[in-house]
């Protein structure tokens, strides 16, 4: 196993972080470009000096609430400027966010306020979602006050983000200051972000993308470009913001980008682009003239923990790249063991990334958070993607889909991404997902194609049944102009999906 190991393990450049929360960062930064525009949307401008000045008001609100270090403080603020205030806000007072997004679920957004332990939420829609909540109190946003030194450690957390679980219950994810602190220093190193980076604020701040968008500039005296709810979910009015905005550096989901054209935004020079399986086809119309870079990375590894260049004759499927700086990635089989350089096998991520664990979740923490037996370092782990790689010739980590998303259609096991990568290829084929779900005479595969007028049956099974099975071509196919997009996440929306194909039986 060990000659295995040695030829299979990719690993990260070394690369030293400040010991530091992200909050003093941000400070650090204000106090020498206090005139700065550090936020901006539209016509509405927060300068370094007055974002830190409102977030200390914030804070001190909450310390008078009794928050300190290690607090968990409910976020639940509307796609203004006054966002970015209270997230700092938060952190000054020592607390850890929890995004809260106002309008969702009122349900969902309760259950995680309560799994939480949530008794403060602060922010513009405080009052609207928790005012009414038994054992909550909602704060508005207080005015300016003079700062207070941050009370929080390094290893304390940063903000708690709730995930998508198996079992239907969301899961808490504890990611702490030196987690976001490393992050952002290797993704600056990675991406050559500077003064005058603009970033692209458009992920919801409970999609950890956020981290990106808002801490990024926000630590070298760049500024965030925070798109309100309107332009972030219509792509002429995104195309025009990004444009007028003069965004020259962002992350985005593949299922958003593809609704963009890249020759009306030339200034847009670097862009990060994951969350998702990155498709070839777009890496061909975004890559040429800019820098292109694949972004892979769960919410347990802090935003991205794989990424790298692509250019624009990538094939399917699209490599996610290296480790960033100070990580490392084994693929291994069922029993942990690496599997050599080809073959296709779990992906496990190790480095400073990984988060504490989860929430009030041992038994899940432990499941997912392994000790390492590779790198020979006491007390480090690993963390289980669940994600199903190999690593290319060239050294990449090529994604291959979930371990979870294998069904059985007529006894035969299906990788549904397997399905997905041959249908992409099929000419006049501008977007694919593919579902399982129940049907007349048991589970099948339903696949949505964009655009509306994507090929017919006759084309798509002539091109597709030289490449799959019987049991891997679609039962059915529906054809839409656009997929289903996440409102929160920006990515495809598969529960949409799955319940359209039912809907359609």
């Amino acid at each position: 196993m060990t000659d295995i190991l040695s030829i299979s393990a990719v690993t990260g450049e070394p690369l030293p972080w400040p010991d530091t929360t992200i909050a003093e960062l941000v400070v650090a930064q204000a106090a020498r470009t206090p005139d700065a525009v550090a936020v901006r949307q539209w016509d509405d401008r927060l300068s370094y000096a007055e974002l830190v000045s409102r977030a200390a008001g914030v804070a001190a609100a909450l310390r008078a609430r009794g928050v300190g270090r290690q607090s968990r403080v409910g976020v639940c603020g509307t796609r203004r400027p006054e966002l970015v205030v209270t997230v700092l806000g938060v952190l000054l007072a020592g607390g850890c966010y929890v995004p809260l997004e106002p309008g969702g679920p009122r349900r969902r957004l309760r259950g995680i306020a309560a799994d939480a332990g949530v008794s403060l939420v602060v922010g513009d829609a405080a009052e609207a979602e928790f005012g009414d909540a038994p054992g909550v109190e909602a704060v508005g946003l207080p005015g300016p006050a003079p700062l207070v030194p941050c009370p929080a450690t390094p290893g304390d957390p940063a903000y708690v983000l709730f995930t998508s679980g198996s079992t239907g219950r969301p899961k808490g994810v504890l990611t702490s200051h030196r987690n976001v602190v490393e992050f952002v220093t290797g993704v600056v190193t990675l991406t050559g972000a500077d003064a005058g980076v603009r970033s692209l604020g458009i992920a919801s701040l409970g999609f950890d993308a956020a981290t990106m968008d808002l801490f990024v500039p926000l630590v070298l005296g760049g500024t965030v470009q925070l798109l309100g709810a309107e332009d972030r979910a219509d792509p002429v009015r995104l195309t025009r913001f990004i444009a007028e905005h003069e965004v020259n550096w962002g992350f985005i989901t593949p299922t958003v980008l593809a609704m963009l054209d890249p020759a009306e935004l030339p200034a847009w020079r670097t862009v990060l682009c994951g969350g998702e399986a990155v498709p070839a086809a777009l890496a061909a119309r975004w890559a040429p003239g800019r820098r292109f870079l694949n972004g892979y990375g769960p919410t347990e590894t802090t935003v991205l923990a794989v990424s790298g260049p692509l250019s624009a004759t990538e094939t399917e499927p699209v490599p996610i790249g290296r480790p960033l700086p100070n990580h490392r990635a084994y693929v291994v089989d069922g029993a942990l063991d690496p599997v050599p350089p080809g073959e296709t096998g779990e992906l496990l991520i190790g480095g400073p990334g990984l988060a504490d664990g989860y929430l009030g979740r041992p038994a899940l923490t432990a499941e997912r958070f392994v000790p390492d037996p590779f790198s020979g370092r006491p007390g480090e782990r690993l963390y289980r993607t669940g994600d199903l790689v190999r690593r290319g010739p060239d050294g990449r980590i090529v994604y291959l889909g979930r371990a979870d998303r294998q069904v059985k259609i007529r006894g035969q096991r299906i990788e549904l991404g397997e399905v997905e990568a041959v249908l992409a290829g099929l000419p006049g084929v501008t977007g694919v997902a593919v579902e399982a779900v129940p049907g007349p005479a048991g589970a099948e595969l339903v696949a949505f194609l964009t655009p509306a007028d994507a090929p017919g049956d006759a084309e798509l099974r002539a091109y597709a049944g030289s490449r799959l099975t019987a049991a891997m071509l679609p039962a059915r196919v529906l054809r839409r102009a656009a997929l289903p997009v996440s409102p929160t996440s920006g990515k495809l929306d598969r529960p949409a999906l799955r319940a359209l194909a039912v809907a359609a039986l």
